[in-house]
C-alpha cells in the first residue's frame, strides 16, 4: 500500500497534530506501508529514514498557487492508493483538488473543533480524534483516538520538596484556549501547589495574575519542558483547564503514566474520566472543588480508565485502527 500523509501546519507548530503526523508515519513505514509525507521541512525532521519526504512551503494560504502546484505535481508523479490529509487546512486543500483525481481515495483526519468541516462527499472517509468531535462534524465519521508511547523517565530535575502537597501539573501552550487564567484563579481556594509547563504569548499576563493574587509561593510557570513524562512521575495529579480541545494529549499521557486527572468538560477527558472528575469550562469554583478532591480517591476511581488507556491510547492501537480505515476504503474501490 502506498500512502501520502499530508499536513500543512506552519513550521513553528508543535502541537498534538504534529506529533500524531510523525508517529503515524513512522509506525506505518515500520510496518511495511510505503509512506510519503508532505509538510513543512521542519516537520519532516522527526521522520524515520524509511519515510519518503515532500517538503512544501506551508507559511501561506491553503489556496496558495505554489502550494497547490506542489500538491498536484506530487499526486501526478505517484500512484497513491490513499491520500490522508491531517487537519483542516490540508483537508480543505484536498477538497478543492479531489475532483481532479477521481480514482484516488482521499481520507481526512480532523483534530480540532471548527465552524466548518470538510465536505464528506469529497472523501472516502473522515476520521475524528474524539467522539465529541465526531458528533460535531456529523454524518458517518470514524473515531480513532490519538495514541502515545510513554517511556518511563527518571524524575525531572526539580526540587519538589519546596512545594506544598498535593502538587498538580498543567501542560500546554500559554494561550487563552488552555484556560490557565481560570486555573490560577481556582488556586485561590485550592490546596497544594501548581506547576504550569509551557510557553506562549500569555506568559507575562499569567505571571502578573499569579503575583496579583499572591500565589507566587504555590503557582509556578516553569516554561517549556521536554521531559513531560518525567515531570508527571514527580507530581501527585494532572489538571486540564482548557476551554476547548479536539483531543487532550495531556489527559492521555497522564493516564498512561498512571496519574490521576481532573479536567474541564473537553475531549478526550470528558469521554474517559468519571463524571464527578469533570467540571464545566469556565467554572472556576468547580475546578477548585475538583482540585480539593483527595488524591487517593481520584486514583481509586480512575483505575478502570487507566486500564482503558493502556489498551486504546497507545500508538500501536492508533495505527491498527487507522489501518482498518485504510482497508475498508480500499475494499470499497
Amino acid at each position: 500500500m502506498k500512502v501520502l500523509l499530508m499536513m500543512l501546519s506552519p513550521p513553528s507548530a508543535k502541537g498534538g497534530m504534529e506529533k500524531h503526523f510523525a508517529d503515524l508515519a513512522n509506525e506505518l513505514a515500520g510496518g511495511g506501508v510505503s509512506v510519503y509525507c508532505m509538510s513543512a521541512p521542519e516537520h519532516l525532521e522527526a521522520l524515520d529514514p524509511g519515510v519518503n519526504r515532500y517538503p512544501v512551503n506551508t507559511k501561506g494560504s491553503r489556496y496558495s498557487p505554489t502550494l497547490i502546484c506542489s500538491i498536484v505535481k506530487a499526486l501526478r508523479a505517484q500512484e497513491f492508493d490513499l491520500v490522508h490529509a491531517q487537519g483542516s487546512k490540508s483537508a480543505a486543500t484536498i477538497q478543492l483538488l479531489s475532483p481532479l483525481f477521481p480514482k484516488t481515495r482521499f481520507i481526512a483526519t480532523i483534530h480540532n473543533f471548527k465552524s466548518r468541516y470538510p465536505a464528506a462527499n469529497r472523501f472516502s472517509s473522515i476520521i475524528a480524534v474524539s467522539h465529541a468531535l465526531a458528533s460535531d462534524i456529523g454524518g458517518n465519521v470514524t473515531v480513532v483516538y490519538n495514541g502515545i508511547n510513554i517511556e518511563r523517565c527518571p524524575e525531572a530535575p526539580f526540587n519538589f520538596q519546596t512545594y506544598d502537597r498535593p502538587l498538580w501539573l498543567a501542560v500546554g501552550r500559554l494561550v487563552h484556549a488552555k484556560g490557565f487564567d481560570q486555573l490560577i484563579d481556582a488556586f485561590q481556594s485550592a490546596k497544594g501547589s501548581l506547576l504550569i509547563a509551557g510557553d506562549g504569548k500569555e506568559h507575562e499576563a499569567l505571571q502578573e495574575r499569579i503575583e496579583r493574587l499572591k500565589l507566587t509561593s504555590r503557582v509556578k510557570l516553569i516554561g517549556y519542558q521536554e521531559d513531560i513524562p518525567g515531570l508527571m512521575q514527580s507530581v501527585d495529579g494532572i489538571v486540564i483547564s482548557s476551554r476547548r480541545e479536539g483531543f487532550s494529549y495531556v489527559c492521555a499521557e497522564a493516564l498512561l503514566s498512571g496519574k490521576p486527572v481532573v479536567s474541564t468538560d473537553v475531549p478526550v477527558a470528558n469521554e474517559l474520566l468519571p463524571p464527578q472528575h469533570i467540571c464545566p469550562t469556565g467554572d472556576t469554583a468547580g475546578l477548585s472543588s475538583l482540585l480539593n478532591t483527595p488524591i487517593a480517591e481520584l486514583v481509586e476511581s480512575q483505575a478502570g480508565v487507566r486500564d482503558f488507556a493502556a489498551r486504546e491510547l497507545s500508538v500501536d492501537s492508533m495505527v491498527a485502527n487507522t489501518l482498518q480505515v485504510y482497508r475498508e476504503v480500499t475494499r470499497r474501490g
